[in-house]
């Protein structure tokens, strides 16, 4: 598949279908009992060096990712102009909420020190709790910051219908709103994609596979690693790492699942590749955020094949019991501190 270019929102800010999620770039400091195993140096510089081999050369980082930022800022030293940067303030070193100027220019030189650059083209509120009472403060700053030309432009995470519109009455200008969606995920359909459609913020799907779910490896609970069981997919007491207290909706789960992969086969095509097209067609989509454990990964990635109108509503009819069990409140992980 070619990687043809969209912009961001209504700039001028072009970036590929598929966008390299660097959350696991983290020198092998990573626990992977009960999720992933960490991930050496010498693996995420083959990542990015495929990647940018094959014209994608959008990267997302955040201060809240370990050591991402400093490993992806040494891969990329001497070569920062072939990249477009993206990074997140928020639950960082300082981990706070209700983020002042003085709290975003800290975070923001912080991060500009480890990804080794000057600027970046796109900088992310993490979550609406780091913004709090302070949204005039923070869009201030941030616009301050576009004028000293140390990013480019800034955009949001993880930021609900309302949270958005009181971003945007404070004067707000997010070209982007990352935000997880996937198959299997899909409650941002109900409120948050629209308003985005509506006030032209591009989506940024993340989790694009729902951690692995959507490859078709795993067809019951007992087959998922614990530390993916924490979200409001699972029961609560499916794993000690979860915080929702909810029932989950495992069988519409787990049948959603099953449907998928039979129709994938049906149709001859993979499941995973499917599940990254799918998204790639849906409304306000630019750029879907994909992790990768080899460079063989990320090649597979761009191996996506052609979803017809039919076939997208096949997949979405597949479901649909699931995305109305979850509903609309996008919090996964059923934590206070993430508002929706």
């Amino acid at each position: 598949m070619a990687m043809q270019k969209k912009s961001l929102g209504n700039s001028d800010l072009k970036v590929p279908a598929l966008c390299v999620g660097c959350w696991q770039f983290n020198d092998n400091q990573m626990d992977g009992s009960k999720t992933w195993s960490g991930q050496s140096f010498e693996t995420s510089q083959s990542i990015v060096n495929q990647a940018l081999e094959l014209g994608l050369n959008f990267f997302d980082t955040a201060e809240a990712y370990l050591n991402s930022e400093d490993v992806l800022g040494r891969i990329l030293e001497g070569r920062r102009s072939t990249a477009v940067l993206a990074s997140k303030f928020g639950y960082g070193a300082h981990k706070k909420t209700d983020y002042t100027a003085v709290d975003v220019e800290r975070s923001l030189t912080d991060t500009l020190q480890r990804l080794r650059t000057d600027y970046l083209d796109l900088y992310q509120i993490h979550w609406p709790p780091v913004v709090g009472e302070n949204a005039s403060e923070v869009v201030n700053e941030l616009e301050r910051q576009k004028s000293l030309g140390r990013i480019r432009y800034y955009g949001v995470s993880n930021f609900g219908r309302r949270n958005l519109e009181a971003f945007l009455a404070a004067g707000g200008k997010p070209i982007s709103n990352q935000i997880c969606y996937n198959l299997l995920s899909r409650g941002c359909e109900f409120e948050i994609l629209p308003y985005c459609v509506e006030k032209n913020i591009s989506i940024l799907p993340y989790s694009p596979l729902q951690q692995g779910l959507l490859s078709g490896k795993y067809l019951q609970t007992a087959d998922v690693p614990e530390g993916r069981r924490r979200t409001r997919h699972f029961h609560s007491s499916s794993t000690e790492l979860s915080r929702h207290g909810q029932s989950g909706c495992e069988k519409e789960l787990f049948e959603a699942i099953s449907g998928i992969k039979a129709l994938c086969e049906t149709e001859k095509i993979k499941m995973s590749s499917t599940a990254l097209a799918w998204l790639l067609r849906q409304p306000q989509v630019s750029s879907v955020v994909v992790g990768a454990a080899s460079s063989d990964q990320i090649l597979a990635n761009t191996e996506l094949p052609y979803i017809s109108d039919d076939l997208d509503t096949r997949l979405k009819k597949i479901s649909e019991p699931l995305k109305e069990s979850l509903g609309s409140n996008c919090d996964f992980w059923g934590e206070t501190s993430r508002v929706f």
